[in-house]
């Protein structure tokens, strides 16, 4: 038997929390990143899914950029009524301890898609993988081309927070390894 319990619908997130700004006062470069690869992924879902039609995006941020991301979206096809923003959460934990609180109840939760840098794919794992055990879920990270430091300054404010189902992944995948490297060495 799975795992996983069957899904039924699909659910988008665009975690659109950042520190810095741009210079015409819009989004940063890498928030527009993000977007790119949330409308690649929102098309992906219009054309391959069949239950497309129980598709949701949710937006993560302050209320004011996650307007602009929202008229982004908007743009890129998205329908107006099916994007929903959270502006409550400031971190990832927030946000899955927010998503898992909306969708934990349902019997078939939906996929849920995650869309950040590329940088806060480890904290992700780390907090995704103990929280939200049982649901489907993926990580696409969108490209960041800010400094080294800027990047480490801000993964301070996302520390993962790894709990015990992180640890038996890693350990798992370390014992996988050892074994692979027995069995094929170089």
């Amino acid at each position: 038997m799975s795992e996983y319990r069957f899904t039924d619908g699909n659910l988008l997130v665009l975690y659109a929390v950042h520190r810095g700004k741009s210079q015409d006062g819009g989004l940063p470069d890498y928030v527009q990143e993000r977007v790119k690869v949330g409308l690649e992924t929102y098309n992906m879902i219009m054309k391959s899914r069949p239950d497309r039609h129980k598709t949701m995006v949710m937006i993560v941020g302050e209320p004011g950029p996650s307007e602009k991301v929202k008229e982004m979206l908007v743009k890129g096809g998205v329908k107006p009524e099916i994007i929903a923003i959270d502006s409550e959460s400031r971190s990832i934990g927030q946000t899955i301890d927010y998503i898992h609180s909306m969708i934990s109840k349902k019997p078939n939760p939906p996929f849920i898609y995650f869309i950040a840098s590329v940088w806060l794919h480890d904290t992700y794992n780390a907090t995704a993988i103990s929280k939200l055990k049982g649901i489907k879920t993926q990580f696409y990270g969108a490209l960041d081309h800010r400094p080294v430091h800027e990047v480490e300054q801000e993964k301070t404010y996302d520390a993962p927070k790894k709990g015990g189902e992180y640890y038996k992944r890693k350990l798992t995948n370390k014992a996988v390894d050892v074994v692979l490297n027995i069995i094929f060495p170089d």
